[in-house]
């Protein structure tokens, strides 16, 4: 039986894997049915980009959070960085505080 609170909850019931294409089906393969589930319950028939602006920007403030000087390699390996990314985080960093120069 449908739960009225989940309303895509049929979607459990049919075999769906041969009819998604394109995006929805990398996101079916990569994120599995739920994820599929819930962008098609709130944005059906819309057209989504997903930014990595706010995960770099993540990113920089880890790197302002946990970088002590003897970890740049750590960093990079983890956040998939360049150690470049790094050392222009931290000079804004410094920078915003008025250390100007160190870099």
């Amino acid at each position: 039986m449908i739960e009225p609170d989940r309303p895509l909850a049929w979607l459990d019931h049919v075999e769906i894997e041969d009819l998604l294409t394109g995006d929805m089906k990398l996101v079916y393969e990569w994120c599995g049915m739920e994820v599929l589930k819930s962008l098609f319950e709130h944005f059906s028939s819309m057209t989504l980009y997903v930014s990595t602006k706010p995960l770099n920007e993540a990113k920089k403030r880890y790197i302002k959070k946990v970088y002590n000087r003897h970890n740049m390699k750590e960093l990079c390996s983890l956040l998939e960085v360049s150690e470049r990314f790094v050392y222009e985080t931290i000079a804004e960093t410094r920078h915003v505080e008025g250390q100007e120069g160190l870099f």
